[in-house]
This record gives structure tokens, C-alpha cells and sequence, in this order.
């Protein structure tokens, strides 16, 4: 089982003259797909027949480019707040980006995998119990031992994030699997796997 969106699917062209090349699935057309190269550096679009493509077992792609180290709470307001690093790792917390095989969730899942990178800046997570899960990478993962933490579902307009977020209203789900959880202001909407527990303030 996977959460993860549909553009973070890998699939491997499987015949014709682009077959062995990796692909994600950009738009459906009436009897052909257009598919964006994965393994293009140029972003290169192709037409194939949906009966080319076989999908891979490993969604997203590796993550090569992490420029920061993990650093804690602190140093995280006192200068990476807001600046995109997302490398926050501190006691009972960390945001994707920064967990480890062998992490264990405040929930009892166990982190098995190395983080992947997503579609639109996400981070892929594989869990024991849930398998590929993808996360926006400013959200706060809430790690063993940490007491103060919700799942998406039971997030209430007021709560904190350890990150210092407020949810701005009830969270909600109109899908399996996903969680619709508003932060800071009434257009902040960021879908979460309703497996995740988030650290609180």
C-alpha cells in the first residue's frame, strides 16, 4: 500500500522506442498519455499508449540535493523558520526530510526507508505498517516519546504545531487515506496521510 499523490508515481515505459525510460504521468489524452521523462535533465514530454507504461514499486526520486544538517528546535527559530531548509530534528520531533531508517513514530510505526523525493517539494516516507507515504516537508513529524501530538483527523481550529503553525479550522477528509489540515490562514490547505501523527507546541 502507498498514500501518495499521482504525480509522485514512477512508471517504467515498457515498449516502443522509449522502452527502459522512467516516467511520471503528466495528462490523459482521449487514446494516448503524455508522459514527462523522469530521467530527462530538460523536463521532455512524450505521447504513449496507457498499455506502455508498467508501474514501479518505489515512487518519487532519490533525494541528492540536501544542502542543510539536521538542526533542532532552536536553531530552527532562531534562523531556518520559514526558509525552506525543512531539516528540523530535535527530541520527539522531525520533519521528513530529516528522519532516518529506524526512526520509530509516536505512534509505534517504524521509519524502514530513506526519504525520496516527491512532485511540488515533498518528501516520501516509507513506514512499516503503511508502506510510501508522502508529506509536505515543513510538517512535524511526531517521533517516540513525544506525548504532544495529533493525528491529522483530531487536529481542532487553535492547535500548535511544535513549528509554531496554528490550525486555523477542524481538520477534514472527503478521501481515503488523506486529511485536509488548514494552517495559518483559510487558503494554508495541506493534504496529509491519516497515518501521521504531528508534533504539538
Amino acid at each position: 500500500m502507498a498514500i501518495v499523490s499521482p504525480e509522485s508515481i514512477i512508471y517504467r515505459i515498457v515498449t516502443g522506442p522509449l522502452k527502459g525510460r522512467t516516467c511520471t504521468i503528466s495528462e490523459k489524452c482521449d487514446d494516448c498519455l503524455i508522459v514527462f521523462l523522469a530521467d530527462s535533465e530538460r523536463g521532455e514530454r512524450a505521447r504513449v499508449l496507457p498499455g506502455c507504461l508498467a508501474e514501479l514499486e518505489t515512487p518519487g526520486w532519490t533525494e541528492t540535493d540536501r544542502f542543510y544538517e539536521p538542526y533542532g528546535l532552536e536553531e530552527y527559530f532562531k534562523r531556518h523558520e520559514g526558509d525552506g531548509s525543512n531539516m528540523l530534528r530535535a527530541p520527539g520531533v522531525a520533519q521528513p526530510q530529516a528522519l532516518f531508517p529506524g526512526d520509530k513514530l509516536a505512534t509505534g510505526q517504524c521509519i524502514i526507508g530513506v526519504p525520496r523525493r516527491g512532485s511540488n517539494s515533498s518528501v516520501l516516507v516509507r513506514i512499516d505498517a503503511f508502506g510510501w507515504v508522502e508529506l509536505a516537508s515543513r510538517l512535524p513529524v511526531a517521533l517516540k516519546g513525544n506525548g504532544r501530538y495529533k493525528l491529522p483527523i483530531e487536529l481542532a481550529e487553535g492547535d500548535t504545531l511544535v513549528t509554531g503553525c496554528r490550525v486555523f479550522k477542524m481538520s477534514y477528509a472527503t478521501k481515503v487515506n488523506w486529511v485536509t489540515i488548514v494552517l495559518d490562514k483559510a487558503d494554508g490547505k495541506i493534504e496529509v496521510p491519516s497515518c501521521v501523527p504531528l508534533a504539538l507546541a
